[in-house]
């Protein structure tokens, strides 16, 4: 299903998503629909994370596992590469959009490890953090 909506945008994002569209050979609202969806990619589009099973149904070692579990190493050298380039001299357009994806991909995998965290301290397989 696809909903059509109105957006007022500053100038400034127009004229990126302009240059951005331009250089991709893309229609516009098709990068901006685009770089929305990458904003809010979910747990179950990642590679890597299942999160179809709720973690509370997961057995024991699979829920130590995934509290245990860390970003892929690639992924995250590639993280800290555009994250130095960004500070030091600046990312083309292209970039900007990998840091933002590997930024999400980090950040929900650290909110699905949390939850098996706490998980695990509700089965008593760890000790919570505050004792």
């Amino acid at each position: 299903m696809t909903v059509e909506i109105t957006l007022k945008l500053p100038d400034r994002l127009v004229e990126q998503a302009q240059h951005f569209s331009a250089a991709t050979q893309r229609d516009i609202s098709t990068v901006l629909s685009d770089a929305l969806e990458m904003l809010w990619l979910s747990v179950d589009e990642l590679p890597g994370i299942n999160s179809q099973v709720a973690i509370a149904e997961l057995p024991n070692d699979e829920v130590l596992a995934l509290a245990d579990s860390k970003m892929d190493e690639t992924q995250y050298q590639r993280l800290g590469t555009l994250q130095y380039k960004g500070k030091t001299s600046g990312l083309t357009e292209a970039e900007r959009y990998e840091l933002l994806t590997l930024l999400k991909i980090y950040q929900l995998g650290q909110l699905r490890k949390s939850e098996a965290l706490a998980e695990a301290v509700g089965r008593g397989l760890r000790e919570s953090l505050s004792s």
